[in-house]
């Protein structure tokens, strides 16, 4: 069974995780979504879900993890995902090479105060050396 990294994280809270794509279906999704939103302390007026970022080994700019996606036809968006020891310097070099590369229509940056396992952060530092 092929798995997939992915990130989960709500308010500045991220986990990373390991599931098989194919086999988890929308409703488990929509379950870990609200279940990690709980866990971080989700009030009764915010949204209910965290989101998830499924982490690509190839999509990773200056040793910052990205995720992209058509905008129009004149470029993609692009979301860099700022880990706690991600770098200011790191970010904007990857915005620098990223537009240099690609037609970017918008940028923006996904800020991870804090990772709830200590061992999350070897393991994203192993993919982007991958990438």
């Amino acid at each position: 069974m092929k798995t997939d990294k992915y990130l989960i994280h709500y308010k500045g809270v991220g986990r990373l995780i390991e599931l098989s794509t194919r086999e988890t279906t929308s409703e488990q999704f929509g379950e870990m979504q609200r279940s990690f939103a709980n866990e971080v302390g989700k009030n009764e007026k915010d949204w209910p879900f965290a989101d998830m970022i499924r982490l690509y080994p190839d999509q990773v700019q200056n040793g910052v993890f990205y995720s992209w996606g058509l905008a129009s036809a004149d470029g993609a968006w692009f979301n860099l995902i700022a880990l706690p020891d991600t770098l200011p310097e790191q970010i904007e070099q990857a915005k620098k090479q990223i537009r240099y590369n690609q037609d970017v229509v918008s940028m923006s940056v996904t800020r991870i105060n804090k990772l709830l396992q200590e061992e999350a952060q070897n393991e994203i530092s192993n993919l982007c050396e991958k990438g």
